[in-house]
């Protein structure tokens, strides 16, 4: 091959790479250009529609049109895109769960109006992020003002919480390229309305502490309940952030509401025969009634037998790897196997009384709020010293039952599981909590 022909034939290949962007996605967009944020950085159409930037003013708009969910019931979900110079439209939408929003919320249905698109390989796209778009037939070009599009989505066969839809709108000016087009994006939030339709009477077997296991609580501890059919056999739900209710974690969970002693506790997991929560931030001590709640405040309510749980004012607690070995980190954050005298380490339990500055129930702890009340610490039978106490509260960023010891190991430690006792209250921990050491 010349010179003269191979320049020909690299200016050809030019030509045809450079086609999709002379005239733009007419047959709908690559994925991830719905704006989700962690999506490529929640990259936009903007990625290739230049001229304008996102949402450029006030005379166009995209809006998505949805209905609360029931999980596995298809609905019909509206896209419109809107603006008075637009003469040709395109869009881009995708539902994820408001916890994750790398979690595919349910999947959408190809029409001869709507193309979908997964973010890898082709459709059907099992489970994995998904995308509907306009397509060639549905780009309305010479259409003035705007354009809607309808499409059908399958919310997910399970209840999910909460539902984002991410939607993208090209506003474009029909020139066949790229230029003078306007961007466009918004989100719609659902939830989950039609889910709640638990039949079976919730049966309350016990509640415990979380770490221990141990039948008394306190208040904002840690804790779980046992019992049956609290959930539909083979689904679990856990608390994210997309669940949360001003910052807090929800009082209800998947159709599921704790209440003790006339108070709703904050609920972080559900299973059919399981509940973690966390006990109301309440005065009362002795035994308090406790009630399961199903379908909280619907028609089709449905209450456990009432039950009961002793109260205290502590009820200190490790949590533990195979109920002896304390969950601890090393100074550098990691989980460690074994550790050496004079090392400091993080232990976290639950169950110790108020902090200063007091969190209520449910929150998220946002900086440092050490243990209110007087406690000593024991390790390997040598009670440590102040100095040796580096933290002891709330561990931050976490819901505030989570309590967190940063502590220096006595110098003096032989190898072996060494036993480690907190005592506040006059109550101690569990007597078999132990962190392995090793010179």
């Amino acid at each position: 091959m010349t010179p003269k022909t191979l320049t020909r034939s690299l200016l050809t290949l030019w030509a045809f790479a450079a086609l999709p962007s002379a005239f733009g996605f007419s047959s709908g967009p690559p994925a991830f250009r719905a704006g989700v944020p962690g999506d490529q950085a929640g990259a936009t159409c903007t990625a290739c529609h230049r001229t304008f930037a996102l949402n450029p003013d006030t005379l166009g708009k995209v809006t998505v049109t949805a209905v609360g969910y029931t999980p596995g019931v298809k609905q019909i979900v509206k896209v419109k895109v809107e603006h008075p110079q637009g003469l040709r439209w395109g869009f881009e939408l995708t539902a994820r769960s408001a916890t994750n929003d790398q979690v595919m919320a349910g999947s959408f249905t190809a029409s001869d109006s709507i193309r979908v698109v997964c973010g890898t390989g082709t459709p059907p796209c099992n489970g994995g992020l998904e995308f509907a778009t306009h397509n060639a037939a549905s780009n309305r070009a010479g259409t003035p003002n705007g354009v809607e599009w309808e499409m059908e989505w399958t919310p997910p066969a399970n209840e999910i919480g909460d539902v984002i839809f991410y939607v993208a709108g090209n506003a474009a000016d029909n020139s066949s390229t790229n230029a003078g087009d306007r961007i466009y994006n918004t989100q719609l939030r659902v939830k989950a309305g039609g889910a709640c339709t638990l039949t079976k009477k919730p049966t309350l077997r016990s509640l415990t502490n979380a770490a221990s296991f141990a039948s008394v609580l306190s208040a904002n501890t840690i804790g779980s309940v046992f019992g049956l059919d609290f959930e539909v056999a083979g689904r679990s739900r856990v608390a994210g952030s997309g669940d949360f209710v001003n910052g807090s974690f929800p009082k209800q969970l998947s159709c599921v509401a704790v209440e003790i002693g006339g108070q709703r506790a904050p609920v972080t997991y559900v299973q059919t025969d399981q509940i973690n929560f966390q006990t109301p931030t309440i005065s009362q001590t002795g035994p308090v009634p406790v009630t399961i709640i199903l379908n909280p405040g619907s028609p089709n309510e449905l209450k456990s037998d009432l039950g009961t749980v002793m109260m205290a004012s502590y009820s200190p607690a490790f949590f533990t790897f195979n109920g002896t070995s304390i969950a601890a980190l090393t100074a550098d954050g990691k989980l460690f196997t074994s550790a050496k005298p004079g090392d400091v380490i993080s232990l976290f339990g639950t169950g110790f009384g108020f902090s200063n500055p007091v969190y209520q129930s449910g929150e998220i702890v946002d900086g440092l709020a050490k243990l209110r009340d007087p406690f000593t610490v024991t390790i390997g039978g040598t009670m440590l010293v102040a100095a040796d106490i580096l933290y002891a509260g709330l561990a931050p960023s976490a819901i505030s039952g989570l309590y967190q010891f940063n502590v220096k190991l006595p110098a003096t430690l032989a190898d072996g599981n060494v036993p480690v006792v907190i005592t506040i209250g006059g109550v101690s921990t569990q007597a078999t909590a132990t962190v392995p050491v090793k010179r």
